[in-house]
C-alpha cells in the first residue's frame, strides 16, 4: 500500500536518487528496480531537489513523498509564489519509473492540493517542459488549464504552464492567441461586440502591437483578453515607459467564477514576461468586479497614476513580473 507523508532527512538519499534519473522523454519503465539504491552524492540541478529542507522547507513551503513499504516511489512540493500569497506553485513531482499508473502521482497531487486549500490558497500554478508528454497529459487529464508557453534561446523545448482554481468549479481550458478569422467569428458569437473589437484586436496582433488572447473550453471560446506591447495612455507611458497592459478581460456567463478569468490574467502576464517585461498594467476602477481577481492574484494600484478611459478617470494597476516564477 501507497503511503503519502511529509518528506523526513532520513528520505534525502533515496529522493536523489529519484532525481537522478532521466525526465525527458517517455520515461515509464518497469526494470527499474524498486527501491532505488540510495545515491549518497547530490544530484545536479534545481536547488529544491539537491536541498530541500534548506529551500522548499526553510521558505514554508511542502514537500511530500510517496512510500511503498520501505521504497520511496514518489515525491511533489508546494510553496507560495512571491507577492502573491494566494497563490501556490506545485513542484517537482515525480514518481518512480517502475510504479507509473498505480494512482501515485494523483495522490500526490490531491495531498498537495488539500494542503494549498489549509493554507488558503486559491489557486495553484505548474511548469512542465514539452519534452515530457506523459506529464503534460497527466495534469490535462487532471483537468488542469494550460496558460501559455515560454522558451529561451539555449533551450531544446518549450515549458507549459498550468493553472487550476480551488475554490471554484474549476473549468479546465487551453488559453492561446487568436488563429485567425475563424477565431473572430467565434469571438462574435459568443462574446458580441457592436463596434468591432474583434476584427481590431486581431489586426493590432496581426500588426505586432498586441497579443489577442482566447481561453478555448473544447473547441467553444470562453473568453478573451488582450495583451498590449505598451499602454495606449500617455501619462502611464510618461511615468511607467513601455509597460505591457492588459485590456478588454472578459468570459462568457456560464463559465464565470471558474476560474478562467484567472487563467486569461496568467497567459497575459506569461506572455509579457516572455517578451522580457519587468511588470504589466491593467486600468480598473475600484467599483468593478474584477478588482477582486487582482487582488487575489498580487495585483497592486500604482499610486498617483488615474488614465481617463471613457470619459472618467480609473485606477491603474500593476503586476511585478519576476524573471522568472518564484
Amino acid at each position: 500500500m501507497t503511503v503519502v507523508r511529509p518528506f523526513e532527512p532520513d528520505d534525502l538519499p533515496a529522493l536523489w536518487a529519484l532525481a537522478h534519473l532521466p525526465d525527458a522523454g517517455v520515461t515509464e519503465d518497469g526494470s527499474v528496480p524498486v527501491p532505488l539504491p540510495a545515491r549518497r552524492v547530490a544530484p545536479t540541478g534545481p536547488p529544491d531537489l539537491v536541498d530541500p529542507s534548506g529551500t522548499v522547507l526553510a521558505a514554508g513551503g511542502t514537500l511530500l513523498v510517496a512510500v511503498d513499504g520501505d521504497a520511496l516511489v514518489g515525491v511533489g512540493g508546494l510553496r507560495t509564489v512571491h507577492d502573491r500569497p494566494r497563490l501556490g506553485r506545485v513542484i517537482r513531482l515525480r514518481v518512480h519509473p517502475a510504479t507509473r499508473r498505480r494512482g501515485i502521482a494523483r495522490g500526490l497531487m490531491d495531498a498537495l492540493q488539500d494542503d494549498a486549500r489549509r493554507r488558503g490558497l486559491t489557486d495553484l500554478l505548474l511548469d512542465v517542459g514539452d519534452h515530457q508528454p506523459e506529464a503534460l497529459a497527466f495534469y490535462r487529464a487532471l483537468g488542469w488549464s494550460e496558460t501559455w508557453r515560454e522558451s529561451g534561446p539555449e533551450w531544446h523545448w518549450q515549458t507549459v504552464w498550468f493553472h487550476r482554481s480551488l475554490e471554484r468549479d474549476h473549468l479546465a481550458v487551453e488559453v492561446r492567441p487568436c488563429a485567425g478569422d475563424a477565431d473572430v467569428e467565434a469571438l462574435q458569437h459568443v462574446l458580441p461586440s457592436a463596434s468591432r473589437a474583434h476584427p481590431r484586436r486581431w489586426a493590432e496582433q496581426q500588426a505586432g502591437t498586441a497579443t489577442y488572447l482566447l481561453a478555448w473550453d473544447g473547441d467553444a471560446v470562453v473568453g478573451h483578453v488582450h495583451l498590449l506591447a505598451r499602454s495606449r495612455h500617455d501619462d502611464v507611458v510618461g511615468a511607467l515607459g513601455a509597460t505591457p497592459e492588459v485590456e478588454s478581460l472578459a468570459v462568457v456567463e456560464h463559465a464565470r467564477g471558474r476560474g478562467v478569468g484567472t487563467a486569461l490574467l496568467g497567459a497575459a502576464a506569461g506572455v509579457a514576461r516572455a517578451d522580457g517585461a519587468s511588470s504589466v498594467g491593467l486600468v480598473v476602477d475600484h467599483d468593478d468586479p474584477v478588482v477582486t481577481l487582482c487582488r487575489r492574484l498580487g495585483w497592486t494600484v500604482r499610486p498617483g497614476l488615474r488614465p481617463v478611459v471613457d470619459g472618467e478617470r480609473a485606477a491603474y494597476w500593476t503586476l511585478s513580473l519576476p524573471s522568472a516564477a518564484t
